[in-house]
């Protein structure tokens, strides 16, 4: 497909053709609550299985370094669906808030060019969908299945459907894991957690979850395939942000942000492709929209994946794509007293995580003693418990403790960022450059934590419940 720029519009000069009436193809997108673990690569994962992820893998391309633009639900969504990064959505760029209706988010877009379009289970949110002048979640239209969907689907029109799941998002059943098949002795704990029967149950029990995900997305890929339009759908899977752990959601280490991501599409993508493209779910939106034909609109930050999916590369496709911004603003509003956020951004590119903390007087999970930016669970009251203990406390610490302005993680020494060597005279040219580069970049985007006035996303209203106790989850 040959695309053209006019009045800073993406068109395309001709839709991509298939075998559906009208030539453009359908859009499933499976998107996952709090998925981010084991690592994106499913064939790296040996302890539990996700089938139907796994298919989308080896039949489309996935991609080894994709992030979400905020480890928290909802600006992680706003930024999917609206193609910008959260700090430019006012209000929407904390949990709970309203995403204002002067964004443009791609399903209005499709619909308004003829797609059938709608969503179940957990579209954008969550947060106040009419308190920013919207009259139904921006994700479309609610349906109660796929199946009631694709009833109401109007003959040759094509689809864009966002299957929102709750899973793996906690609370769960303690035991859940072990009691369907998965074993404590082949967990993989990531490096930030401490390895005890405590964790392994616990990530035991969120695989589980995760599995569920996998098995309800598999179904509407096999409905899809049985109504004989699969090949002619591009199928998408993903996380909206890191796993619910300490040091994991809610933070822009790679356990927070890093989410799989996999996409099938036979009319465009050739099968068995593995990407190291740095990509942002920000990217999702003009990519649907540009797939569609559609008009891609001016304030749009994400870059479509296009030229990354049509080509037959492995490895490093587009070379622009070295780097990733993420960040994260105010998650639980009773975490800190005054309903007080705390502003991060990171640059993070093959070798270097880059993290400059806005705020490091305050408590990044939250006021102690119930860190409510850390969702409850047994993982987070073992560590709490066990934070004397000598294996435990630099853990604890880590995930826990206050942090300072800047922080730097050299990714070829220390893969699972545990070790911030900002103040080392060694990296001091590293950090002058990529302080630099992030700077450039948040200025551009005109991020108000940089060209001011960022004090206002504390100023927000938190339209979600407030709960004061520590065992409660805050979305």
């Amino acid at each position: 497909m040959t695309t053209s720029r006019h009045a800073g519009l993406l068109y395309a000069d001709d839709a991509p053709a298939n075998d559906k009436p009208d030539g453009r193809p359908n859009i499933l997108f499976a998107f996952a609550d709090d998925w981010s673990w084991p690592e994106p690569v499913a064939s790296d994962n040996n302890w539990f299985k996700m089938p139907a992820f796994e298919r989308i893998c080896n039949e489309g391309v996935v991609f080894n370094r994709a992030f979400v633009t905020a480890p928290s639900c909802t600006p992680s969504r706003a930024s999917v669906l609206t193609g910008q990064w959260h700090w430019r959505l006012e209000e929407d760029a904390n949990l709970f808030g309203t995403l204002p209706a002067k964004f443009a988010v791609y399903p209005d877009l499709l619909e308004k060019a003829g797609y059938h379009v709608g969503y179940t289970g957990k579209g954008w949110g969550p947060g106040n969908v009419t308190a920013g002048g919207r009259t139904r979640n921006p994700a479309g239209k609610e349906y109660a299945s796929f199946e009631a969907f694709m009833a109401e689907r109007p003959k040759g029109k094509p689809f864009c459907f966002w299957f929102g799941s709750h899973q793996p998002h906690r609370s769960y059943r303690p035991g859940s894991g072990v009691n369907a098949g998965l074993k404590l002795a082949d967990v993989k704990v990531p490096a930030c957690l401490p390895d005890c029967e405590t964790t392994r149950s616990d990530l035991c029990d969120y695989a589980a979850a995760t599995q569920r995900y996998d098995h309800d997305a598999g179904q509407i890929i096999k409905s899809i395939e049985a109504a004989g339009e699969l090949d002619h759908t591009m199928v998408v899977m993903s996380g909206d942000n890191g796993l619910p752990f300490p040091r994991g959601k809610c933070n822009i280490y790679d356990t927070g942000t890093r989410v799989p991501l996999a996409i099938r599409w036979p009319d465009k993508i050739k099968s068995h492709r593995s990407v190291d493209d740095f990509v942002s779910l920000a990217d999702l939106c003009p990519t649907f929209l540009q797939a569609a034909g559609v008009a891609i609109p001016a304030d749009v930050d994400g870059k479509s994946l296009m030229n990354v999916l049509a080509s037959d590369k492995n490895g490093q496709v587009d070379p622009s794509r070295d780097h990733v911004l993420t960040g994260m603003e105010r998650h639980a509003a009773p975490a800190r007293d005054g309903a007080l956020g705390y502003p991060m951004r990171a640059y993070r590119t093959a070798d270097f995580l880059y993290i400059r903390n806005f705020k490091p007087d305050r408590w990044p999970a939250g006021d102690p003693p119930a860190f409510m930016d850390i969702d409850g669970g047994p993982t987070k009251k073992y560590m709490i418990d066990h934070r004397d203990d000598p294996a435990v406390k630099p853990l604890y610490e880590l995930a826990f403790g206050k942090r300072p302005a800047e922080e730097l993680y050299d990714l070829r020494k220390d893969p699972n960022q545990l070790k911030n060597v900002a103040a080392d005279p060694a990296y001091a040219q590293m950090l002058t450059k990529l302080s630099e580069a992030l700077n450039t970049e948040l200025k551009a985007t005109k991020d108000p934590r940089v060209i001011g006035g960022g004090d206002k996303f504390d100023e927000y209203s938190y339209r979600g419940k407030v709960y004061k106790s520590a065992s409660k989850t805050t979305e």
